[in-house]
């Protein structure tokens, strides 16, 4: 059985004959016709899509349940998406090492404003959607922990919600709000419950997406959710992100993530042989080292992030002198373990591993801007940008 796989869809995909499989998803659909007009009918006039761009529809995909389809071509760098968040916090720090707490705070924030009903159509839906589904038994500890935060820190006059409804708000909330960068630079998570939350992953995506700040008819901020084509797309294609924050990882990663955090299986791309390609002929020893390098290397990378994170939320200034000298501790540490991973030479140019040392590499010897620092980095981005054009899914792509 895969990750997140309830026990009916492992029957249905490796023993039910072709028409059970008829009946069992014609009996899914009517279900989900079903809620989806509760849901409709529960939003009378409230909108919160600003702009749709027309001739895109949320409709059936195969194998996905519902997906956002292109009914005509769309021009590269078009944006399709404009929709505001019907509740959104700032990510902190600490969401860093717990995921979860950004998820718990949103679920605070629709309590309190009593607009839970927003999520009846999303995913896993209540009733045995959710009962079996794998990732609420695989994440029972976080669920747990969630549900005392969200009580916790509700307000009294919040929707009161029995275990399973808060466990299932917060499976909701964990599988379909997103993570938007506001042009400051300020990371939001959001829930757009209309159409955002029905954008399906892609490991080769046609969409990319960013927030905006949004000013409302009562003069407050809210966030906006923009998706934005990448490349041309067909008539009838699916319009599609990816859920993972790195495009560029070799298949066993992007699957074992996807596994992981969604509850479904990564596809395969014609790139994957250049992602984890090796040079040949290379040293059995080496194999070890680099390992051990890349693994020292991300945990230094992501604990410099973690730092600066709390280094922006921080406004004693001996305590932030204090972060910053970490921040530059396990900056050097990551360009070490990064640089001994690249003189191994064990890994071919376009291999995930060898080209995320690379970039971030070369970022931490461009960030202090001296001269000699920049000249070094030069041939670190140029091997990263040769690389980066065999896999990125356009030319457009923010990183191109």
């Amino acid at each position: 059985m895969q990750a997140g796989e309830s026990p009916l869809a492992f029957f249905l995909r490796t023993q039910a004959n072709s028409e059970t499989k008829k009946i069992a998803e014609e009996v899914q659909a009517a279900e989900a016709s079903k809620k989806d007009a509760f849901w409709q009918a529960s939003q009378g006039q409230r909108s919160r899509v600003d702009y749709l761009l027309p001739g895109v529809h949320v409709k059936p995909v195969n194998g996905k349940g519902r997906g956002l389809v292109a009914e005509e071509a769309i021009l590269a760098g078009t944006v399709v998406l404009r929709e505001r968040a019907v509740a959104a916090v700032p990510v902190r720090a600490e969401d860093c090492e717990r995921p979860i707490l950004s998820s718990c705070r949103l679920a605070v924030a629709l309590l309190s404003t009593r607009q839970e009903a927003a999520t009846k159509a999303l995913e896993p839906r209540a009733g045995r959607e959710f009962e079996e589904h794998g990732l609420r038994r695989a994440r029972t500890a976080e669920l747990v922990e969630g549900r005392g935060f969200v009580r916790a820190k509700s307000a009294a006059n919040a929707t009161p919600l029995e275990d399973d409804a808060l466990d299932r708000l917060l499976l909701v909330l964990t599988l379909n709000a997103h993570g938007v960068m506001l042009p400051g630079g300020q990371m939001h998570q959001g829930l757009f419950a209309e159409v955002g939350a029905m954008v399906n992953h892609s490991s080769r995506p046609n969409l990319v997406f960013h927030g905006a700040g949004v000013s409302n008819k009562d003069g407050h901020d809210e966030l906006q959710l923009i998706l934005q084509t990448v490349r041309d797309v067909q008539a009838n294609e699916e319009l599609t992100i990816s859920y993972l924050s790195e495009l560029y990882l070799p298949f066993p990663e992007r699957d074992e993530r996807l596994q992981e955090m969604y509850g479904f299986a990564a596809e395969r791309l014609p790139t994957d042989p250049g992602l984890e390609a090796q040079v040949p002929n290379a040293p059995a020893q080496a194999t070890q080292r680099v390992i051990a390098a890349n693994g020292a290397a991300d945990d230094a990378w992501e604990r410099a992030a973690a730092l600066r994170a709390k280094l922006a939320e921080e406004p004693e200034d001996e305590q932030r002198k204090r972060l910053q000298q970490q921040v530059q501790q396990q900056e050097v540490a990551s360009a070490q373990h990064y640089a001994a991973l690249l003189n191994e030479n064990l890994l071919a140019e376009t291999h995930a591993w060898r080209y995320n040392a690379t970039w971030r590499l070369a970022s931490l010897l461009t960030r202090p801007g001296a001269p000699k620092s920049c000249a070094k980095a030069l041939p670190l981005w140029d091997s990263a940008l040769r690389a980066g054009r065999r896999v990125w899914p356009s030319e457009n792509w923010p990183e191109h």
